[in-house]
């Protein structure tokens, strides 16, 4: 049978060596920085790249992570590319010929880049968002914590759902 736990306030003796990075949970508030030119990002992953700059990893990236984030957008793009080819129908392409005939001519030719299909895709999008602490293992390799940065607003919780932050705190500060 395991002994006693260790009390709360103990100090440890193998503290990390590496400290945790704290991250506001409002995010980034600085203006989202412009994709690089040879990224070529389509709708897709530019409303991705734009979003990522808004995450509380943001904070973080240092400028060389543009890059890493830039292939990550296109991938998105990537995907978009596979899911619209599987919704394409011969008559689509036929009627698409007079009016969108150059869109269709660069969503083939990014088809065409696409060696290895969605399962390379979606294994190539999980590992960059673990390198940039996108997913919870990601966070934890960086040493990567959200913690509340004071300027943001909680949410209101819906109608009919209890707030239990007030609670929450009085419970914190009675131990």
């Amino acid at each position: 049978m395991p002994g006693p736990l260790p009390a709360e306030n103990k100090r440890r003796r193998n503290t990390p060596t590496v400290p945790t990075t704290k991250l506001p949970v409002g995010g980034r508030t600085a203006p989202t920085p412009r994709p690089p030119t040879w990224a070529g990002l389509g709708k897709v992953g530019r409303a991705w790249w734009k979003w990522a700059w808004s995450t509380p990893q943001a904070c973080a990236w240092a400028p060389g992570h543009e890059a890493m984030i830039a292939r990550r957008a296109s991938l998105e793009d990537d995907l978009a590319a596979i899911g619209t080819v599987h919704s394409l129908d011969a008559l689509d392409i036929i009627d698409a010929q007079a009016e969108g005939a150059a869109d269709l001519k660069a969503l083939f030719q990014r088809l065409a880049s696409l060696a290895s299909g969605r399962l390379a895709v979606c294994r190539e999008m999980r590992e960059l968002d673990d390198r940039l602490g996108l997913t919870p293992k990601g966070m934890a390799a960086l040493r990567w914590t959200v913690v509340e940065d004071g300027t943001s607003q909680a949410a209101a919780p819906p109608e009919g759902v209890a707030d239990l932050t007030s609670r929450r705190r009085r419970l914190t500060d009675a131990s």
